[in-house]
């Protein structure tokens, strides 16, 4: 009796420790939730006011501004994309975009496999110093690239910020890339190699295709910030003819600054690429992200 007694008093203690634990991960967990909700409905409660005043004229917008539009007409994306030279800026970023994604996956790609696979002196060196650009404050980069881009003549160009855009996010793709090469096993190079394989052709026909949910990882987010870049467009670009879409929505701003519709379809036109690249590649990159947290 005294035996079944003590076990009952030495049970309640940890009963109670761990309802406490279990109360306070409760806790947190509403607590994280609460914020990760509130910040999902406040960003797609914005998207959709933006999306809804794009449709309004503007005697809707300052009568009702949270209300629905009277008629869904296309008026103010035609006047944006046509009178506010949008089309022009729209290729412009698309170019600027797109070359930077395929020369940061070919170079990354590249660069990734010889770090991750090979092993030489200064193999580790080489990788530090992409880590090292992942770091360094983008800010502190803005008066060198802009000299270097006049003294070569290339300011006003797309090509400038092709250039730069590519330099700035390549450490980045590295980085993830790295990660993700790392976790292929090296038997599928050994058995590659045995078929007769040289390092070039087991690299496009068995690493790149094994890595494509983190070239997916890269390509959605090299596109997203050389998409928005704005920083260095405005100090390498002036001319109107080589405007960025970011660059042509701060123009846009001031040149129709009481016209609200037409301002919020010019943001609308600049959101749509990015969500449809995002649709796409969605699997792809949850896969990557997912495997290079855990075994990269």
């Amino acid at each position: 009796m005294n035996t079944e007694g003590q076990l009952q008093e030495r049970s309640i203690p940890v009963t109670s420790t761990g309802t406490k634990k279990r109360a306070k991960l409760t806790l947190f967990q509403v607590i994280k939730y609460f914020f990760v909700w509130g910040y999902a409905a406040l960003t797609v409660g914005l998207f959709v006011w933006v999306t809804l005043t794009a449709f309004k004229s503007n005697r809707e917008i300052f009568a009702d501004p949270f209300g629905l539009p009277s008629s869904f007409n296309f008026e103010n994306f035609v006047n944006a994309w046509n009178s506010a030279n949008m089309s022009s800026y729209f290729l412009n970023s698309l170019i600027v975009a797109a070359s930077t994604v395929i020369l940061c996956i070919v170079l990354g790609s590249t660069v990734s496999f010889v770090i991750a696979r090979f092993q030489f002196r200064g193999n580790m060196l080489l990788y530090a110093l992409f880590i090292i650009g992942v770091t360094i404050p983008l800010q502190s980069l803005l008066l060198p690239i802009f000299f270097k881009m006049q003294s070569l003549g290339l300011r006003n160009t797309l090509l400038s910020l092709i250039i730069v855009y590519t330099a700035l996010n390549l450490p980045k793709a590295v980085f993830i890339l790295v990660g993700f090469m790392k976790s292929i096993p090296k038997e599928l190079e050994e058995a590659a190699i045995i078929d007769g394989c040289n390092y070039w052709k087991m690299f496009y026909k068995v690493i790149m295709p094994i890595s494509k949910p983190g070239i997916s990882t890269v390509g959605i987010l090299v596109f997203i910030a050389a998409w928005n870049e704005y920083v260095f467009a405005t100090i390498l670009v002036s001319a109107d003819v080589a405007r960025t879409l970011p660059l042509g929505l701060a123009n846009f701003q001031t040149s129709y600054a009481s016209n609200y519709g037409l301002i919020a379809a010019g943001v609308l036109i600049s959101v749509i690429p990015v969500i449809i690249v995002y649709m796409i590649l969605q699997e792809q990159i949850i896969k990557g992200m997912t495997a290079g947290a855990v075994k990269g």
